[in-house]
């Protein structure tokens, strides 16, 4: 079975890295398409933000900036799977400083998707919010976005409201404690929630070390999400990062009748390769699955990334 996996791996490992001297004949092509993508951005943020104050006299650098990600992944006894991130956010600084407009798809949207399975929907097939925020700091350790917008499925929409707040517990040189909360509403009754406990511990310089805890509520559904998850983190250097973690995924009903979806051991090269845009990661993992009888299995996702901004 893992002699299988190595066979699959090695087959998208040559999908997403080609030779060397084809790269550096096609980065210059690259370069051009990602300096026009990044002036249409941010032109397409200054004509809504002058669309609305017609005012030259004030520049502010514009903090526009879009992701984009693509995912394949291959596991024991399960279909290859792929995926496509999407997020982009507009800032309106003349309009008013913390305003901003953003777009995602579902995957950037839920909280929960660690990818341990990918959204393989074509993306017609797929949800898309589009949100107005407006970024408030109301105090030195608290602050909050409140927001209105549509959630669009395949032609369907569903207005909504959004509220996100962030609460810094404890902080000092070598620990930080934070709690999160997002709150929406949607036109058609349902809410969600989504609470959110982390804390961090700076080893040293370049490692640290995560305890993250979340826990979702939807109405529409009968039961809730729990997730638990503590990660070290090493930073190999300005543009290279190494994690590793162990996590469980479990389900409540009513908040209780405790569940395990999943146990994780996870991993995370992260490696921005090409200036400060164009990054890969590679995540080998095993899993225990409750759909697998947690049986053992062995996974390998590569991710590949742009990032866009001036």
């Amino acid at each position: 079975m893992l002699k299988h996996l190595n066979f699959r791996v090695i087959a998208i490992l040559s999908i997403f890295f080609i030779d060397t001297s084809f790269a550096k004949l096609e980065l210059g092509v690259l370069d051009e398409y990602h300096d026009s993508l990044c002036d249409v951005l941010v032109n397409t943020s200054n004509s809504i933000d002058d669309y609305f104050i017609d005012d030259n006299s004030t520049k502010i650098r514009s903090k526009t900036y879009a992701k984009f990600s693509t995912s394949i992944a291959v596991e024991d006894n399960q279909k290859l799977e792929k995926d496509i991130r999407l997020r982009l956010r507009l800032n309106l600084p003349k309009v008013q400083r913390n305003l901003r407009l953003i777009f995602e798809d579902d995957n950037y949207n839920n909280e929960f998707y660690d990818r341990t399975t990918l959204n393989s929907e074509k993306l017609k097939d797929k949800s898309y919010y589009l949100r107005l925020d407006y970024f408030k700091f109301i105090k030195k350790k608290f602050n909050f976005s409140l927001g209105v917008g549509l959630r669009v499925r395949q032609g369907n929409l569903i207005p909504y409201l959004n509220f996100h707040s962030r609460y810094d517990i404890f902080e000092n040189r070598e620990f930080k404690s934070a709690f999160y909360n997002r709150l929406r509403y949607y036109s058609d009754g349902e809410i969600e929630d989504i609470l959110e406990f982390n804390n961090r511990y700076i080893v040293d310089n370049s490692v640290y070390l995560i305890l993250g805890n979340k826990l979702s509520y939807s109405d529409r559904d009968s039961y809730q999400i729990a997730y638990h998850d503590l990660s070290l983190i090493k930073e190999l250097s300005d543009k290279k990062e190494l994690g590793v973690g162990f996590g469980i995924r479990s389900s409540l009903v009513d908040f209780k009748n405790y569940s395990v979806e999943y146990y994780h051991i996870h991993t995370l090269y992260h490696h921005l390769f090409y200036k400060k845009w164009l990054y890969y990661q590679l995540a080998p993992s095993i899993l225990w699955r409750e759909s697998n009888n947690f049986n053992i299995s062995y996974r390998m996702m590569i991710n590949l990334g742009i990032i866009f901004k001036k």
